[in-house]
């Protein structure tokens, strides 16, 4: 007897015991059942074989069953059309894409990845990570510890032949952010060559995308930040030292349209003033003693179409003040020494930790140069702010250290993470990566504790003050001559009184959290069930 196989969609008014009906209906007709998927607003599809001579009378039991409103063809399981789309998008990828599931058993693989280790994809589904990637792959790693990587050199024999990729990969993670599988990119070293040669000439600028963060502050500065980019406006960076503000002097740069051109930074405060107008605007043959013969290049005209980064530009003195001015005025410099003015085409970006409006005050500071300046402020936040970040950065430093000192890679505990994050960080993470490295060079364990910490670095457990007391009080009001409300519904009135009352002096589910003895992940939970919304601008996890 013949078996065709076909796929049935049935729409059905949900009711116990359905499933087991059809089931019976399924076994009566002696139907071989090869997959079913089941979804309340899809409706129930299954797979089965089934031969031509009693496909009508299936289809006639399966109407007659209590709840079956209709019956239709599908050329498609649900799962197999997911399957498809999930195929197109990893084929319309410009990397090769190889995914694994939790036992390290290879799921997906995109043509460009089959391109690369000359295999087919039947040929790859279901093989163990490390029979495709040769021994050790990084990609295992991810699925052992949770932790990504970042364009690893692999040299890889498949079939007589030597494979040389870079290769990137992040863990996937549950809805409990439990590791379930890890998914790795892989490009060709052929493929990769050419931007090897523009990372050297650009002498390692770094992108947003390199920029570790996951506080809603920072995703809300960094989107504002992408956005000016792409003009021409001098920018300002305000912030703490340590913040980062070279880091994102250069984001800024490679996110805009000079990105092909240089970016030079200087640091204002580190030169004395003759030498500071030297470097800026050049000079002619014999300005001054010992001056080059041709005279020399000021950054600016070598960044010309590119970036210039003034850091610490609340150190210049009056005289650069002025020279400065008159670029932004009027686009052109005049070298030390000379009388030919020289057009050039540069973006500025400065950057500053000290008070400028206050230096205008007292006379230190332009006010005409510093409207110039502040055409596009942005603050860059403490660490201390920012108490979500420190976890990935702390990570992050501690893999970038051992790989320095040459030392195996030590976990941070979760009383590590934890004592890490109530510091103050005057020093940002400058001084938390200052504090990592000691530790790291004193220590041969696995595992970095909070009495590593105390034992090499000045970090204590500080002293917390006493959270505010409320002299208001929450009064619930249940009217008694209505039907009287369940316990629930009194609870959650309560619960949502108290949530409204502590986050509208509290901008911080953390800082709620810690207010009320429960954690950030449980206030985050109660104001979603209870629909409380508070703007991501002024919120912060």
């Amino acid at each position: 007897m013949n078996l065709n196989e076909i796929i049935i969609k049935i729409d059905f008014e949900d009711r116990a015991g359905l499933g087991y009906e059809i089931f019976e209906v399924c076994e009566k007709n002696d139907i071989d059942k090869v997959s079913m998927e089941v979804s309340p607003d899809q409706g129930m599809f299954i797979k089965l074989r089934v031969s031509e001579e009693r496909k009508s009378m299936f289809l006639q039991d399966l109407k007659g069953v209590n709840g079956v409103i209709e019956i239709s063809f599908r050329s498609h399981m649900p799962y197999e059309s997911r399957e498809h789309n999930l195929n197109t998008i990893l084929n319309a990828i410009s990397e090769g894409v190889v995914a694994i599931d939790d036992n390290g058993k290879i799921k997906h693989i995109n043509k460009l990845a089959c391109q690369i280790f000359d295999c087919t994809r039947e040929e790859a589904l279901g093989l163990r990570a490390d029979e495709l990637f040769d021994m050790n792959p990084p990609i295992l790693d991810t699925l052992s510890t949770g932790r990504p990587y970042r364009l690893i050199e692999r040299k890889i024999k498949r079939n007589q032949k030597l494979i040389r990729i870079l290769t990137s990969s992040d863990p996937i993670l549950d809805p409990k952010g439990s590791v379930i599988g890890a998914v790795a990119t892989i490009k060709d070293f052929k493929d990769v060559e050419e931007i090897i040669s523009k990372v050297d000439i650009k002498s390692g600028l770094t992108t947003f995308d390199d920029i570790i963060y996951q506080s809603s502050k920072m995703r809300y500065l960094i989107e504002t930040a992408r956005t000016v980019a792409r003009g021409n406006s001098t920018i300002i960076l305000r912030g703490e030292s340590g913040t980062g503000k070279e880091l994102f002097a250069r984001s800024i740069h490679m996110e805009g349209n000079r990105a092909n051109a240089p970016f030079i930074a200087i640091n204002c405060g580190a030169l004395p003033d003759t030498l500071l107008e030297s470097e800026l605007f050049g000079y002619v043959e014999g300005a001054f003693t010992g001056a080059l013969k041709g005279g020399k290049k000021g950054i600016f005209e070598q960044a010309d179409n590119g970036t210039i980064f003034l850091d610490e530009i609340g150190e210049i003195s009056p005289s650069v003040q002025v020279r400065l001015l008159r670029v932004l005025q009027e686009g052109a410099i005049r070298r030390v020494g000379g009388t030919n003015e020289i057009q050039v085409n540069v973006r500025i970006i400065t950057a500053t930790h000290r008070n400028l409006e206050d230096m205008i005050k007292k006379d230190l500071f332009r006010e005409d140069l510093y409207y110039r300046l502040n055409v596009i402020p942005l603050t860059l936040f403490p660490l201390r702010e920012r108490v979500d970040d420190i976890q990935p950065i702390a990570q992050h430093l501690v893999r970038k250290i051992s790989g320095k000192l040459r030392k195996r890679e030590a976990r941070l505990t979760k009383e590590s993470i934890e004592l890490l994050k109530v510091q103050e960080w005057p020093g940002n993470v400058r001084q938390l990566e200052n504090v990592l490295e000691r530790v790291i060079n004193m220590i041969d364990e696995q595992e970095i504790t909070p009495q590593h910490f105390y034992a090499w670095t000045d970090l204590t457990i500080p002293i917390v003050k006493a959270e505010k007391k409320y002299d208001e009080e929450l009064n619930l009001k249940i009217p008694l001559d209505k039907q009287f409300p369940s316990l629930k519904e009194i609870v959650a009135q309560v619960e949502q009184q108290v949530l409204l009352h502590v986050l509208k002096e509290h901008k911080s589910s953390r800082k709620a959290g810690r207010v009320l003895g429960v954690s950030n992940t449980t206030i985050l939970n109660k104001m979603n069930a209870l629909g409380i919304k508070i703007s991501d601008k002024f919120f912060y996890q």
